[in-house]
């Protein structure tokens, strides 16, 4: 059964509505779910995908089960506004970091690193990218606006693996 062709962006298919078993539609409630927590204020989706990230070794062997999710947010408001938004609620440790609590140190503080580029300089667009890591989740945010560009838009996407024998 294709459950795609029978769901809008936020609501369940005829399925799950019956079953409450959609493989398809508990995927796309965390996707959702993810999205939502770094979706700049009053800002549109622009589509959304989930699947497999097929991690695997040297060899080409799986490795650890693993997820790859992206969207492209646009807003009206200017670049440095929208960047600073996210510096600011980053450096307040505002933003969902799945896996988060598993990256945690023995007095409870969470690992993660933050790390901010910017590539303007002398270009008829502006990008700043955003990388914030942890034990389990690789999250990127690349900011961008051409010069007469109306809109900014926000690439997100993050990259998490999973534990399947959690302590």
């Amino acid at each position: 059964m294709n459950h795609a062709a029978n769901i809008s962006f936020f609501q369940h298919c005829n399925y799950c509505i019956t079953s409450n078993s959609c493989a398809f539609c508990r995927k796309t409630e965390i996707l959702l779910a993810n999205i939502s927590g770094w979706q700049y204020p009053d800002s549109k989706i622009h589509g959304a995908s989930i699947r497999d990230a097929a991690t695997v070794n040297h060899k080409g062997d799986r490795t650890v089960p693993s997820s790859y999710s992206k969207t492209v947010l646009t807003t009206t408001d200017p670049i440095d506004k929208v960047f600073n938004y996210y510096k600011s609620k980053l450096a307040q440790n505002e933003m969902p970091i799945p896996g988060n609590e598993q990256s945690q140190d023995l007095d409870g503080v969470s690992g993660r690193s933050v790390m901010f580029h910017s590539e303007s300089k002398d270009r008829p667009v502006k990008i700043h990218i955003i990388s914030i890591n942890t034990a389990h989740t690789s999250t990127t945010l690349v900011i961008s606006q051409a010069e007469g560009e109306p809109e900014t838009h926000i690439a997100w996407s993050q990259y998490e693996t999973y534990d399947l024998n959690p302590p």
